[in-house]
């Protein structure tokens, strides 16, 4: 990502955001490193996701069936679930540690790319812990609530003409939980922000995103980055900088 950081997609940094969740179908998350918002509301089968950016007042916003998405996370689902036997502490609670691999492999007219992700999750189902009743993703069969979660995925790509590498590393942490009255007026856009329909212009998603990180970094409100440090596996209990 490095190489390609000047198309505005890469960040190799740390923050910390907040997300407000009204239930379990409808939350919205600020993002300070690039000052965006995102919405996401759940309505039967129907996921729409709404993401902007104050600063340019421009968006986009995506609907994508749960069921069309279905076959991935199968996909992922059957992988085996390790139950590590490993525990954690988070915010004063017991989280147990759970693992999964997942490999997906294509071959398309000639290119052929291969993915490789680990996920590892600390999770909470201590009846007290906000979500501890709810299915945790990518776990089938495991209810609580994912108070640590870390990603680390390798996808290597190659044809007659190009071979790409890619690696990810994603290590979130819940860092505390507010309980209080959450209003619809929190999730409404404000008038101001220009949306366009990322289903029929996905081309222009990534120049607005490209458009506000020049802006970010021109008025040097970008996020520093993180130490120039290459990391393929970290191990869910050690505490990192970034």
């Amino acid at each position: 990502m490095k190489k390609v950081e000047k198309n505005g997609a890469g960040f190799n940094g740390t923050y910390t955001a907040t997300t407000i969740f009204k239930g379990f179908n409808k939350y919205k998350s600020l993002t300070p490193y690039n000052n965006s918002v995102t919405i996401v509301e759940k309505d039967g089968d129907n996921m729409k996701t709404t993401t902007y950016f104050p600063y340019i007042k421009k968006g986009y916003y995506q609907n994508t069936s749960i069921s069309a998405n279905k076959k991935e996370t199968e996909a992922i689902q059957k992988n085996d679930v390790v139950k590590t036997g490993e525990t954690m502490v988070i915010l004063g609670y017991k989280c147990d540690i759970y693992q999964v691999k997942s490999e997906v492999k294509t071959d398309t007219a000639g290119t052929q790319s291969t993915t490789i992700m680990n996920h590892q999750f600390a999770v909470c189902s201590d009846p007290s812990c906000l979500g501890s009743t709810e299915d945790v993703p990518l776990l089938p069969g495991v209810k609580g609530s994912p108070l640590k979660y870390i990603n680390n995925t390798s996808s290597m790509t190659s044809n007659n003409m190009l071979n790409l590498d890619f690696l990810m590393y994603l290590d979130s942490e819940t860092k505390s939980i507010i309980p209080r009255k959450v209003e619809d007026s929190e999730f409404e856009v404000p008038s101001d922000i220009k949306l366009i329909d990322g289903n029929k212009d996905p081309d222009k998603i990534l120049k607005i995103t490209e458009e506000n990180t020049k802006y970010m970094k021109k008025k040097k409100l970008w996020t520093e980055k993180a130490p120039d440090e290459v990391r393929i596996f970290d191990n869910l209990q050690e505490d990192w900088d970034y």
